[in-house]
């Protein structure tokens, strides 16, 4: 096997013979021969195809390559290339090295990807540069600067949404190699999942994506697709592959500006093109909006009187506050014991899980209601339901899937229309579970956790003073939803108070179907983070410090600190259900701000 990316770790001193061998590579090479025969005598009508693409400029064309050639670098790619699993909030998939560490492979291990050394020369070719530069209008395209690699998305593998502003990348581009015998011939099917989705912007007055994909492309045998790179515009995602021992081969790359002493160089060639209706600074100010919203989004609602929670450590509770919890929680956790018991882990190590947190009672209706609900939806199994699919009722999908997508309940109706949109019609029955399962969750969230009752159990078992709090309840459909983990601008600890609900608890304690909700140390530049949104990376030091499996009718209490940002993975398509939880977050009376109101809630209260 050939680790291209181990070429980095190489000492590697004839970067100038590499340089005069890509040279005479391309003043000898047969480019054409690569390509489909007619394929660059086409240029006007791809030219008016991408014009006129939706919802945004990019060309797709099948066949477009040698059949021969590319044969043989699927063969490569699967036989000699070792490829790494990569994960992030934002994606799941395995990856080569970057292909352009190929010129600096040893002789023995060059001879051993002639096909992928051929098609690499081919697409940076001068011929196919201005191929590409002339289609898209985009300018000159470095041809010094290759950046290449070899993806393999496998079962549960994606990419979330994001638009690969980054450095100085031009147009973006994906070769399909799937198997060309996939499904006895017939070619990707739609439940087989991994279509790239393609985003309109949310209105003409913003440069955030809307909710919802408004164009998918299925994974072709020799196909590709290519677009402009550009910030606000280009916003696009993998769909998870769903299909069982389905695979989807690809290659991605950019091409890049031209690099200094290339022909079409500028200084300032970036700052010319991104100036233009001030397109960067509108998304940059659009994704700060976004990520300052927070992860509940509401402002913080203060306590009658507006006088802070505080228990004093007492972990007595009053017979009328225990009526106003046993309505809907275990009365195991309101005994003086159990509390004790609890509040000793909380100072022990700051968060705290509490399973059957329900009473009996409401468990078993909502149960009964969830499960019949997600039927329904068809998110028992693993096909990937259609967008729009739950969005009814008191129900709406919640963005900006720059960060975030889920459904929340009485949230505000942010769908677009979609590309074979689910059938918002439903029965009677559904209707009622519906009815019945919103009902108890809009208990629990606006009768006990907005209660001061459960604010002085909370205190009780945290030692904490609570000065305000926020909800909402989510569903995070399998197949579709997620939030990144992007700073929220919060300047004061939080106490998180999370109570969660999923259909067979034990497949998702693994964390292989997603669902769970992570915390990581952001870091003192988490504001800075790449333009592909991901905070945490699957690494020896990644940072996790909490991560809580989603279970049923499990509470997550947990004090998060500045800095520290959370997640719930991406929930796949082969979960047997979806993740639905009442998310609260609770604002703490830090020790210098006494019982009143802190700085940080007065800023909030007066920004409301």
């Amino acid at each position: 096997m050939v680790d291209i990316g181990a070429d980095n770790k190489r000492s590697v001193a004839r970067d100038q013979d590499v340089a005069t061998a890509k040279k005479t590579r391309f003043e000898t090479f047969d480019v054409r021969a690569c390509f489909r025969p007619g394929l660059f005598d086409e240029t006007d009508t791809l030219t008016k195809e991408f014009a006129s693409a939706q919802p945004f400029s990019h060309c797709c064309v099948a066949p477009f390559c040698d059949e021969q050639l590319l044969h043989g670098v699927r063969e490569e790619m699967l036989e000699r290339l070792y490829f790494t699993q990569k994960e992030t909030d934002i994606f799941k998939y395995h990856q080569s090295g970057d292909l352009a560490n190929l010129d600096g492979l040893p002789d023995k291990e060059k001879k051993q990807l002639p096909s992928l050394q051929k098609l690499r020369d081919a697409i940076y070719s001068q011929e196919f540069r201005e191929f590409v530069s002339s289609v898209t209008g985009c300018g000159p395209l470095s041809g010094s600067r290759t950046d290449m690699s070899t993806n393999r998305y496998k079962q549960r593998d994606h990419l979330l949404l994001h638009d690969d502003v980054i450095g100085d990348r031009r147009v973006s581009y994906i070769i399909y190699l799937p198997d060309p015998e996939i499904n006895g011939g017939s070619g990707w099917m739609p439940q087989d999942g991994g279509h790239l989705e393609l985003y309109p912007r949310e209105s003409t007055d913003s440069w955030a994506p809307a909710v919802n994909p408004t164009r998918r492309l299925a994974p072709r045998w020799n196909q590709i697709v290519f677009f402009t790179v550009l910030p606000g515009q280009s916003h696009h995602s993998v769909e998870e592959v769903a299909g069982i021992d389905k695979e989807r081969l690809s290659i991605q790359g950019w091409f890049h500006f031209p690099q200094p002493g290339e022909p079409g160089y500028s200084p300032d060639q970036m700052s010319q093109l991104w100036s233009k209706g001030a397109v960067s600074t509108l998304s940059q100010i659009e994704a700060k909006r976004q990520r300052e919203a927070g992860s509940v989004g509401d402002a913080f609602a203060l306590y009658p009187g507006q006088t802070a929670i505080d228990s004093n450590g007492s972990l007595e509770l009053s017979d009328e506050d225990k009526q106003v919890l046993s309505k809907f929680m275990n009365p195991s956790y309101l005994k003086q014991n159990i509390m004790k018991q609890v509040a000793e882990e909380f100072s022990e190590k700051s968060h705290i899980q509490l399973a059957q947190f329900l009473n009996s009672d409401v468990a078993a209706k909502l149960s009964d209601a969830l499960k019949a609900i997600d039927l329904h939806d068809g998110m028992a199994g693993t096909d990937i339901p259609a967008h729009g699919t739950g969005e009814r009722g008191r129900w709406h999908a919640f963005g900006s899937p720059v960060i975030r997508r889920f459904m929340r309940m009485d949230g505000p109706s942010m769908a677009n229309d979609v590309e074979d949109a689910a059938d918002p019609s439903t029965g009677e029955e559904i209707r009622d579970k519906e009815a019945a399962a919103s009902d108890i969750l809009a208990g629990i969230r606006d009768e006990l956790f907005a209660s001061t009752a459960y604010a002085r159990w909370l205190s009780s078992i945290t030692a904490l003073a609570i000065a305000g709090h926020r909800s909402m309840v989510r569903r995070f459909r399998s197949g579709l939803d997620y939030t990144l983990g992007t700073p929220d601008g919060t300047t004061h600890t939080t106490l998180d108070s999370v109570l969660c609900f999923v259909d067979k608890p034990g497949v998702w304690a693994d964390g292989v179907v997603g669902g769970y909700e992570c915390y990581v140390d952001g870091g003192n530049d988490a504001d800075e983070t790449s333009n592909d949104g991901s905070v945490y990376r699957l690494s020896a030091n990644d940072g996790i410090l909490l991560t809580t499996p989603a279970s049923w009718s499990t509470l997550n209490v947990v004090m998060r600190e500045p800095g520290v940002v959370k997640f719930v993975k991406y929930v796949s398509a082969s979960a047997p259900g979806s993740r639905w939880d009442v998310s609260s977050e609770f604002q703490i009376v830090s020790d210098e701000d006494g019982e009143g109101e802190s700085e940080s809630e007065k800023s909030d209260n007066e920004q409301a």
